[in-house]
């Protein structure tokens, strides 16, 4: 029994792993082309709302659903970067970026606008350095947070207010 065993694990740490480097390169390259999408339809003086549509179709549609973050600092610069399925942090330090935090966007690809716990805790650290956050789950379906209401996402579909997240202050949902 061994012996098959062996053979088998042979067989597959010595396939041709050329795929998986093939799709990392591809993958890198649609990183960076999803993030270049973004900047590029950025403009300091525009309502950050008109970043929705580009950021979304970055995440759905450049990239094969995975999150973006794009923040936007104290001097209305971008700091963009993305992830996976279902997590999203600087792949580097976002050198540069001046505090406060005006606004954290986020997505989740898989369509639905809300505060995880992962992005709870990460508003309950930030909320003290930070305006404002939004999460999209689509173009027109997102939810919004301020720093004067911290623990509490409105929720919106086709941009009229839906129901509110709730949760206390040891980030647990009401």
């Amino acid at each position: 029994m061994s012996k098959m065993k062996d053979k088998y694990f042979d067989k597959i740490n010595n396939d041709d792993d050329s795929g998986y480097e093939r799709y990392m390169e591809e993958l890198s390259e649609k990183r960076f082309l999803a993030e270049r999408h973004i900047i590029d339809n950025y403009d300091k003086t525009k309502n950050i709302k008109d970043l929705f549509e580009p950021i979304w179709y970055a995440s759905t549609e450049i990239l094969p659903h995975l999150e973006v973050q794009v923040v936007i600092d104290a001097n209305r610069d971008i700091h963009v970067s993305t992830g996976t399925a279902g997590y999203v942090d600087f792949q580097i330090n976002p050198v540069g970026m001046k505090l406060p935090v005006e606004c954290w966007i986020h997505t989740h690809p898989f369509g639905v606008a809300y505060f995880s716990g992962t992005d709870i805790g990460t508003v309950r650290v930030w909320q003290p350095i930070m305006k404002e956050a939004y999460v999209l789950g689509g173009v027109e379906h997102y939810g919004h947070w301020t720093q004067d209401r911290p623990n509490a996402l409105d929720i919106y579909q086709n941009n009229e207010y839906e129901e509110t997240q709730v949760w206390n202050r040891r980030g647990e949902e009401e």
